[in-house]
């Protein structure tokens, strides 16, 4: 792992709350002695880099007496022979090879190239792009910006294939490995562009991914020599702050090159939490409620008049609603708050204010329940930078019992628990949908969803 194909490393300083909805399980194609790194998804199986003993007789080493690193192909965890297995006998070669990604029929692979008179262990690594679309044997561009005295690698391309992402160490970056950004022109690239300070940092950054308007990547930058998986999202056309997984994804280990699918929920990274480097899947666990209706508030006040009977202002009468909860208001119309749900019985009475008699002109049945569903309650006002918390004690499950609670925001974030703490960065309007699992007094499993929108201000 001292060079740039394989570097791979960092730790948060302090993580956020462990997603523990996340499983994470090996994946089989690690081995116990060598390093599998850099999956990737292609067709309908998964790319992946590694230094692993491939034959009996193989004896090329690095300097540091590791075997060479090459491109692998496995298709649905099965060994079987595929095009791909074809087009990579061209790709891999007796040094470095990999990382590597593919768009359609073209490679790009990290790769170690021949400088005449130097030492084949201190090769330069740059990018190589591996045209297959006419068939074997491919066409082969070096990428145009790679150099002998710095290191490009780490290929990624943006979900359109018009933008190479990639890490370099190459000389006005902010530290060691930054990452860089070169659009496609025709049939060449743009000059790179730093992706600047909200992304790098005076220590490495590598690995990109991205996927919608977030870029994950490693970086080391919290540790001197760990490195862990980040992530920003670009919004108003510009990089916002970074933020670091959290546990299962992230450890006290080396955690790298990270992938994963739209909804960031499946996906897959490299760890070396069990001595080497290997390749981990990862899924969400947490329950789908299919249908999330909008959370009724609790409305315990009403505006009462009673549009049967007639006013008489002319006559020396008074009005009395009695609410059925042993208050009263002596008025033609009145508004009125009850303290809880329950059965209520409401009177309009009649009062002649000179014979004192009493005439009970409208009675009423109110029913107030309280609806099955989440309910979510937080601060009336969530301020920008300042803790808040949500809580879902509130929700209603008659006759039954509730066993998991589910809270998932329109920024991403997801928690399970009956309460929930945030710290928004940005202001602006998001919603929350809150849901729960629980059983019935049959025993059977019942699904409810509340959403609720709330506003976040600037400090």
């Amino acid at each position: 792992m001292r060079r740039l194909l394989t570097i791979a490393m960092f730790l948060c300083a302090l993580y956020s709350s462990a997603q523990s909805y996340l499983e994470v399980n090996p994946e089989s194609v690690n081995t116990n002695d060598y390093s599998e790194i850099a999956p990737f998804l292609y067709q309908k199986g998964l790319l992946y880099t590694s230094n692993k003993k491939t034959s009996a007789i193989q004896s090329t080493k690095t300097s540091d007496n590791n075997f060479f690193y090459d491109v692998y192909y496995i298709q649905k965890d099965k060994y079987i022979k595929t095009k791909v297995d074809s087009m990579l006998h061209y790709i891999n070669s007796t040094f470095h090879d990999g990382p590597a990604i593919a768009w359609g029929d073209t490679f790009i692979v990290s790769q170690n190239f021949y400088i005449k008179g130097g030492k084949k262990h201190k090769a330069p690594v740059g990018l190589f792009l591996y045209d297959f679309s006419k068939g074997f044997p491919p066409e082969i561009k070096p990428f145009p910006f790679n150099n002998k005295s710095y290191r490009i690698g780490h290929p990624c391309l943006s979900p359109d294939g018009k933008a190479l992402y990639f890490s370099s160490d190459m000389p006005g970056g902010y530290g060691g490995f930054d990452i860089y950004r070169s659009e496609k022109k025709d049939t060449t690239w743009s000059a790179p562009e730093n992706l600047g300070k909200m992304i790098n940092s005076n220590k490495d950054e590598i690995y990109p991914f991205l996927i919608n308007n977030r870029l994950y990547f490693s970086s080391n930058r919290d540790s001197s020599k760990k490195f862990d998986i980040y992530y920003a999202i670009w919004e108003d056309s510009q990089w916002e702050e970074t933020t670091c997984l959290p546990e299962p994804i992230n450890s006290e280990y080396n955690d790298i090159s990270f992938i994963c699918d739209s909804t960031f929920e499946h996906g897959y990274f490299s760890s070396d939490r069990k001595k080497t480097d290997d390749i981990y899947s990862f899924y969400s666990n947490l329950p789908i409620f299919e249908q999330c209706d909008t959370m009724i508030e609790k409305n315990l006040c009403y505006h009462f008049i009673d549009e049967t009977s007639k006013y008489l202002d002319t006559l020396p009468v008074v009005y009395i609603w009695n609410f059925g909860d042993s208050t009263s208001q002596k008025s033609w119309e009145a508004d009125h708050c009850f303290n809880d749900v329950g059965n209520y019985h409401i009177t309009l009475t009649m009062i002649d204010t000179v014979t004192n008699e009493k005439e009970e002109i409208a009675t009423y049945e109110l029913l107030l329940e309280r609806p099955v569903q989440p309910y979510i309650t937080h601060a009336d006002t969530i301020i920008t930078g300042q803790k808040v918390v949500f809580d879902g004690q509130d929700s209603y499950f008659p006759n039954g019992t509730i066993k998991q609670f589910v809270w998932m925001f329109s920024d991403g974030y997801k928690y399970t628990g009956q309460t929930c703490e945030r710290v928004f960065k940005k202001p602006g309007k998001y919603f929350v949908k809150l849901g729960f699992i629980a059983f019935d007094e049959n025993n059977v499993e019942v699904k409810k969803c509340s959403i609720k929108e709330f506003e976040v201000i600037n400090n």
